[in-house]
């Protein structure tokens, strides 16, 4: 999260979806982990925490489409991520542990034990069992930029959540030996073949008309930085083309079919099919 803050002006704020001020941004990013387990831990002491999986699912894609309106789609997963984690850990610290301390309490001192504390830690246990497959994704996903590098990022990782619950389940079932629930890996299968599809989903315009879109305030002040055209034309640069069309983000150009790369805001994973669609193969290389 520090890094993210720290770097805040290129990893946290997507001035496209908010333009906000840095310190805000970074406000926002802090104080959503806090409000966010306290919305949580409302919720669950209301009558929806008996739906646990109904209430995790609602909550958390709420919170990822909210902070997708706001942050970069690396870092609204790596926030989702941090939101569960903080869901996780106060779990552990402010619930389970307290309460196992009431009960053992009360068995030294001879008395019976509340059943309530025992019903609050299995509902908030069952929560972080579920949560365990999706937070380790969500934590490792700023590796991966066909997850986040897609306008369909919040559902992806919905659907990732749904995935990991199915998987859970079907281990759940058999540790406690009560039965073999197979289905879930079709299940599960089917929803990560959806994940594919929409992270492959065409989505970015075509170069021409990115290149026709006005620049944001955001995006004026690196235009009007010393180095900005060298720079531009490094990453524009046209070299000699060695890879099939239909594998690569360029864009070809010219007599000599060289090729250039396309500018960082368009998903170098997801290129354009009807810009990069010929078949030959001629000699290419990625500039350094």
């Amino acid at each position: 999260m520090l890094v993210y803050w720290v770097g805040s002006e290129l990893y946290l704020i997507d001035a496209e979806m908010a333009d906000l001020a840095l310190w805000l941004g970074i406000l926002i990013s802090a104080a959503s982990l806090t409000v966010g387990w306290l919305i949580y831990d409302f919720l669950c002491k209301s009558g929806l925490g008996e739906r646990p999986t109904l209430l995790l699912f609602v909550l958390l894609v709420a919170v990822g489409w909210g902070y997708n309106q706001i942050f970069t789609g690396r870092a609204m997963m790596l926030h989702l991520g941090a939101f569960i984690a903080t869901i996780m850990t106060a779990n552990v610290f402010f619930i389970i542990m307290p309460n196992q301390r009431f009960v053992v309490d009360d068995l030294k001192n001879g008395r019976t034990p509340d059943p309530k504390y025992g019903k609050i830690d299995k509902l908030r246990s069952t929560h972080n069992n579920y949560l365990t497959l999706p937070v380790v994704f969500l934590m490792l996903s700023n590796h991966y930029p066909l997850a986040f590098a897609t306008e369909y990022n919040w559902i992806i990782a919905a659907l990732v959540f749904l995935m990991g619950v199915t998987i859970r389940h079907y281990f759940n079932t058999r540790h406690a030996r009560s039965g073999n629930p197979t289905w879930t890996w079709a299940v599960a299968a089917m929803r990560f073949i959806a994940i594919m599809w929409l992270s492959t989903a065409p989505m970015y315009k075509p170069l021409e008309e990115a290149e026709m879109q006005p620049l944001t305030p955001f995006e004026q002040k690196f235009a009007a930085a010393d180095g900005f055209e060298d720079a531009k034309d490094v990453v524009l640069a046209v070299v000699p083309c060695a890879m099939p069309a239909n594998r690569c983000g360029r864009v070809f150009s010219g007599p000599q079919k060289a090729c250039r790369w396309k500018p960082k805001a368009i998903s170098p994973a997801m290129p354009d099919k009807s810009i990069c669609r010929r078949a030959s193969v001629t000699p290419c290389r990625q500039p350094t």
